[in-house]
């Protein structure tokens, strides 16, 4: 009865020695194995901005809306005006009451006396001219011809009738254009309603 006593305390001290060691080893395998590292989110790309062309708009661009091309030319009498060298005649034609013919009427081709064929005249006659609208709308539409005439659609021996109601002839030798006498000494002067033809003499019909 001892002896079984003795085995059966053997055999349980035996199972509590397995025991505690298997007990050990799963420990020891438990902490063996490394902690997982967190997770550490990952920052969001950043798209790089696209560039685009930049668009530059004129203002000329925006108020034409798009369309860039230049203003019509102004009248004959308004080209006149802005040319410091035909201010006499601008003078004699607004003096002759032709003003309104000249802005309204066209097409039509003026050769045109500069301020030096003026200075040509006689003073005492250009004074009386100017104080006879009648007689000075008589020469000053000798200069007058209608139908557009560039310089170009010149040639010797043409012959032009004015609205004076006499004809002009043109002489054309190389370059150097005449008419009536005068000298063409700046052609083709494009206005919206002709051209002009500055010359450097005062026609007489």
């Amino acid at each position: 009865m001892k002896r079984t006593v003795r085995l059966l305390s053997l055999l349980i001290a035996a199972l509590l020695v397995l025991t505690a060691c298997s007990t050990a080893e799963e420990a020891g395998e438990a902490t063996s194995e490394p902690a997982a590292a967190p997770a550490i989110p990952s920052e969001p790309a950043v798209e790089e901005p696209t560039s685009e062309p930049s668009v530059t708009v004129t203002e000329t661009e925006a108020a034409t809306g798009g369309d860039v091309s230049g203003d019509a030319s102004g009248t004959i009498l308004e080209l006149a005006a802005e040319n410091p060298q035909l201010s006499q005649l601008v003078a004699a034609i607004e003096a002759a009451g032709l003003a309104d013919a000249l802005e309204q009427a066209g097409p039509l081709t003026v050769f045109a006396p500069n301020n030096d064929a003026f200075a040509q005249l006689n003073q005492s006659d250009l004074t009386a001219l100017l104080s006879d609208p009648t007689s000075l709308g008589d020469i000053l539409e000798y200069h007058v011809v209608e139908g557009s005439y560039p310089s170009s659609e010149l040639s010797d021996g043409d012959t032009l009738t004015t609205m004076q109601g006499t004809d002009l002839t043109v002489s054309v030798d190389g370059s150097t254009i005449t008419v009536g006498g005068a000298e063409v000494v700046q052609a083709d002067i494009e206005a919206g309603n002709g051209v002009i033809h500055v010359i450097d003499g005062v026609l007489q019909p």
